[in-house]
């Protein structure tokens, strides 16, 4: 059968059939991660301003083709994807200062740790450094990855996430879908109603409204906690929202976006409406390989 149309053909059973498939009208919570998962917003992120930002205010030495392979692999293969750019650069410049140190990248780091420990960061305070210091370096990056990502408009959405958003309520008449993004809610909701996604869930919350964990408890809180739970990402916040409150996590893994939502739609969502996803297990060994992996490793790769 068709993957992109197997969520609409479940609906459309022999009437003998309405008993068995009755247990898929029982309400369920889906919560969906919208950057990386849904959409192809880190990967053009960070290839288009983030990568090119940090090959060029730090290399320093290193060919800038090294630093990039560096980038790309803590932001879009290890724990640290989905997490923000400032994290991100910080243990880049750890690993990059372990295998060619520079004193010079050793303040830069320095200045970057206190100012991700205060609890209230304003890069702002950077601008009022001296000229040439570690705090203009950072302002700098800042600067060239906003600049590079000025004219950035939406990712567009991995056809097998728009597949089975838009089949999942005839699949599922008793699932609603909440989703949780990155972006400022506003923008949230642009993109997904730009995809023609605007129909595809019942709450969309943005970065205004805390991380991803935040919102599923708060979620949780409101009422939606009556029936099964399935959170569907592709980052270490998304699964470790599902760790904190018990939920069940289907991974989308990055590279193989559109086979793992096949997989979802063909397999374990099915499996999971009738309480059997043991029986449609699916290998995520890869994607919990990365978020365990020690990303401290990388070092002997630069």
């Amino acid at each position: 059968m068709n993957t992109r149309n197997h969520l609409r053909a479940e609906t459309s059973e022999a009437p003998g059939a309405a008993a068995e498939a009755s247990p898929r009208a029982v309400r369920v919570l889906i919560v969906v991660e919208s950057e990386g998962a849904v959409f192809d917003t880190l990967a053009r992120q960070h290839e288009k301003g983030y990568i090119p930002a940090f090959a060029g205010c730090f290399s320093w030495g290193i060919p800038p083709s090294t630093c990039a392979g560096l980038w790309r692999r803590l932001a879009l293969s290890s724990r640290l994807r989905g997490q923000e750019p400032s994290l991100i650069l910080l243990s880049a410049l750890r690993l990059l200062n372990r295998s060619a140190p520079s004193i010079r990248r050793a303040a830069v780091i320095k200045v970057l740790e206190s100012w991700l420990a205060s609890p209230a960061r304003d890069p702002l305070a950077f601008a009022r450094a001296p000229s040439g210091g570690p705090e203009r370096l950072i302002l700098d990056w800042m600067t060239m990855s906003s600049s590079l990502l000025e004219e950035e408009g939406y990712a567009p959405a991995f056809s097998g996430a728009l597949a089975f958003l838009k089949g999942a309520k005839a699949a599922a008449p008793g699932a609603e879908i909440l989703v949780h993004s990155s972006l400022p809610e506003a923008a949230a909701l642009n993109q997904w109603e730009v995809a023609g996604m605007g129909d595809c869930f019942l709450r969309i919350a943005g970065a205004e409204r805390g991380d991803f964990a935040a919102y599923l408890r708060a979620a949780l809180r409101n009422g939606y906690d009556r029936g099964p739970i399935l959170v569907v990402g592709s980052t270490g916040a998304s699964w470790q929202a599902a760790q904190s409150v018990g939920a069940r996590f289907y991974a989308i893994s990055p590279g193989g976006e559109d086979e793992s939502w096949d997989y979802l739609a063909e397999s374990f969502f099915p499996a999971f409406l009738r309480g059997e996803t043991v029986l449609a297990e699916r290998d995520s060994t890869g994607f919990m390989r990365m978020m365990l992996e020690d990303i401290e490793s990388a070092a002997a790769e630069v």
